[in-house]
This record gives C-alpha cells, sequence and structure tokens, in this order.
C-alpha cells in the first residue's frame, strides 16, 4: 500500500496528471452573441443610411436645405451617412433614439430623460451630446424622437443565447478533448518515499513532458530511470471526432435564430449567395420599410406638420435605391412602363441610379410602341383614336 499512499500524495486523487505549462486548450470568452447581434445591428443601420431622403415641395421633388440637412450633412461635425447609422444602431440596442432640432441640424442624443404627458407635449431633459450637457428642457415639437420597444427582442436573444452557449462550450471541450493527447506513464515501484523525493518527482515529471507535449515543438521523451510513457490511441478511446462540425452548426443555428428576431433573412446575415435577390427583397420589405416609415412619420409631422404635408410638402425615405441594379434585370420592366406613361426619363434615370437631368424634357411621358410624347398624341386625338383607330389598322402590326 506503500506505493499507493506515494502515488496519492503525488497526483492527489485525479486519475490523469495536467501539465500546466504545456496545455494546449484555454477557457476562453466566446463573443459569438455580441458577433451576430453587432452584425445584424451593423447591416440594418447602413442599409438605412444607404437610402435616400427625397424631398418635395407641392408634389415636386426638390433639393433644398432639407435635402442637404438629412442626405449629406447632418450637422456641422457629422455626415448624414454616419449620423442615420448611428441613429440607427441606438435605436436598435437601447430602443429609443432623440435628436435635436437646432439650427437646421441634427444632434443625437447619448443620454436623456423623458417626462410623459397624456394631453401635452412631452418634455426631453438632460439631455447630454458626447461629454457635452444641453442645460435646457425641449419641448416634443422641437425634437425627433424614435422609439422601437424591443424588450421581447431582447429576452428572446438572451435566452438562445444562453441555451446555446452552453451547448456551444460543451462542444468545443468534446472537440479538444479528442484531439488532445493523451497517454500512460509507468512508474517504478521502488521510488523514494520522502516528500521531498515526492517533489522532485513532479519537478522531474513537468519537466521532462513539457516539451514532449507540447504540439508546436519537436520533441523526444528520454524514458530513463525506469520512467516508461505510452501513447493511448484516441481512436480507441473515443468516437467523438464530429465535434467541429457540431459546434459550426450550434452557431448557425444562432445566427438563423437572431437574425430571424430582426427580420433579416439569416442566408443575407451569413453571407450565402443563393437565392440573394430574394432575401434581399424579403429583408427591405420586411426590416427596412418599416423603420423608414417610423423614421418619415416623425420627420413629416415633426418638421412640415399638418398644413404642409397635406399641400403635398413632405420627406420620403426612398429604399427603392438600396440594391444594386443591373440593366439586364430592368430593362423589359423599364420599357413596359415607360411604353405605357407610368415612367419619366428621370424616373428611370434614378432607378439606374444616374443623376435626373430635370427640365421639361425630364418629366416627359411617353405611351404605347412608337414611344411618341404623350402630350402630343392628347394635342392630336385622343389615346383610343391612337391607339386603335383606323389610321393605323385597328392598333394591329
Amino acid at each position: 500500500m506503500a506505493i499507493i499512499d506515494f502515488l496519492d500524495r503525488v497526483f492527489g486523487d485525479k486519475r490523469e496528471i495536467t501539465l500546466k505549462t504545456c496545455s494546449v486548450g484555454s477557457d476562453s470568452n466566446i463573443h459569438y452573441k455580441a458577433l451576430i447581434t453587432e452584425a445584424s445591428i451593423n447591416l440594418i443601420a447602413k442599409t438605412i443610411a444607404r437610402a435616400e431622403f427625397q424631398t418635395f415641395e407641392k408634389g415636386q421633388e426638390t433639393k433644398k436645405l432639407n435635402y442637404y440637412m438629412l442626405n449629406v450633412e447632418a450637422n456641422t461635425n457629422k455626415s448624414a451617412f454616419s449620423f442615420w447609422e448611428e441613429t440607427i444602431e441606438k435605436l436598435l440596442k437601447e430602443g429609443e433614439a432623440l435628436i435635436l432640432l437646432q439650427d437646421n441640424q441634427l444632434y443625437l442624443a447619448d443620454s436623456f430623460e423623458k417626462r410623459e404627458y397624456a394631453f401635452k407635449p412631452n418634455l426631453y431633459s438632460n439631455i447630454m451630446i458626447g461629454d457635452y450637457e444641453v442645460n435646457e428642457v425641449w419641448e416634443e415639437s422641437r425634437v425627433l424622437y424614435f422609439k422601437n420597444d424591443n424588450t421581447k427582442l431582447r429576452n428572446a436573444i438572451n435566452g438562445i443565447y444562453h441555451d446555446y452557449t452552453k451547448l456551444i462550450n460543451s462542444s468545443i471541450k468534446g472537440y479538444q478533448n479528442s484531439k488532445a493527447r493523451k497517454g500512460k506513464l509507468k512508474i517504478p515501484t521502488n521510488l523514494p518515499k520522502t516528500l521531498q523525493e515526492e517533489g522532485k518527482l513532479q519537478e522531474h515529471i513537468q519537466a521532462t513532458m513539457k516539451d514532449f507535449m507540447d504540439p508546436g515543438k519537436d520533441a523526444v521523451y528520454p524514458e530513463t530511470n525506469g520512467f516508461e510513457y505510452e501513447e493511448i490511441d484516441k481512436t480507441k478511446e473515443s468516437k467523438s471526432n464530429d465535434s467541429g462540425r457540431e459546434t459550426k452548426n450550434f452557431i448557425d443555428d444562432m445566427f438563423d435564430f437572431i437574425a430571424v428576431a430582426f427580420g433579416i433573412p439569416p442566408s443575407l446575415l451569413k453571407g450565402d449567395t443563393v437565392d440573394t435577390k430574394d432575401a434581399l427583397n424579403n429583408f427591405i420589405t420586411f426590416c427596412i420599410n418599416p423603420l423608414a416609415r417610423l423614421i418619415t412619420d416623425e420627420i413629416n409631422r415633426k418638421m412640415y406638420g399638418y398644413e404642409l404635408y397635406k399641400d403635398r410638402t413632405y420627406a420620403k425615405l426612398d429604399t427603392s435605391n438600396i440594391k444594386a441594379v443591373d440593366f439586364r434585370d430592368v430593362a423589359n420592366s423599364i420599357d413596359l412602363l415607360t411604353r405605357n406613361g407610368a415612367l419619366t426619363i428621370d424616373d428611370i434615370l434614378r432607378i439606374l441610379g444616374k443623376e435626373p437631368i430635370g427640365g421639361d424634357i425630364g418629366s416627359m411621358r411617353f405611351i404605347t410602341r412608337n414611344l411618341e410624347v404623350l402630350d402630343k398624341v392628347l394635342e392630336e386625338g385622343s389615346i383610343s383614336n391612337y391607339q386603335g383607330g383606323s389610321d393605323d389598322g385597328g392598333g394591329q402590326d
């Protein structure tokens, strides 16, 4: 029993000895939640920021001060793209965002307090913009306030993350265990029994096995003084060789669930190229457009108001130019809509991402097979005669 007592004192109650100095595994902080959440928010924010605010006066599109402020320069220190990107990120992360309207410039508040009232305007105080404190109480009419209550969404994401973190950690440990080197060290029975000699034995094991177990070094283990090391065949020890693939599948599941929570097609978030067109259409329809409507409504009621709005003076966030346009994909549709007078020349140029030419030529509309100017047709006679009168063979080719 002496040798058993000795080994107990050397190794304790462990069946395996861990070489601390050459351990290849470590407890790592997994940031999958942050990665997927930030990727989702970043995608939405950049997409919204890429859309163009269109401004209208009495139904005619104009590019005046409001257009410049909304699309080019939000304030002296911030471009419009960066400003709206930060605003959407704040809205999605914190569930609300406050913008101050000051001297035809927009300022995003980093923090604020809101006092809500039922029958009079809400008040905003203790407003911070960076390190600057706004020592003033702002009424509802002087700010743009966006609210997107995502408490349930955050709870759902946290629940998914909590469950899948356990699965991912377990899978990673299984993978590490399946790849770790394991062996048996045979120790002679005639070892000294003193505590001093036991300490020397531990030092000897650590020193001789350190380089040998390090996967980054070439080393030879010297079997001396009755010590004998035998590598354990991992194929006999365990069948756990699918843990790496299992880990990736768990991470893919997290991408899918969290993407759906944000209204993003999972394939779009993960960068898959299959069915990108349909995924992008769904993303714009069910994720981007609702946010665009939220922003547009607040801008119109605060910056324009009812009287101007009913006179068709307003702003609109146009999300149609988010997608890159391939001429071949839209050529037939443009031709059909042009022949029926639905699109002007400027409309076509905007669809193609070109600068409108403006003026009378840019606003011209055409109709039917010869792309005649609509006004000319109206001057010469009825559209019905032009399309099917006796002069052109009844409209038959």
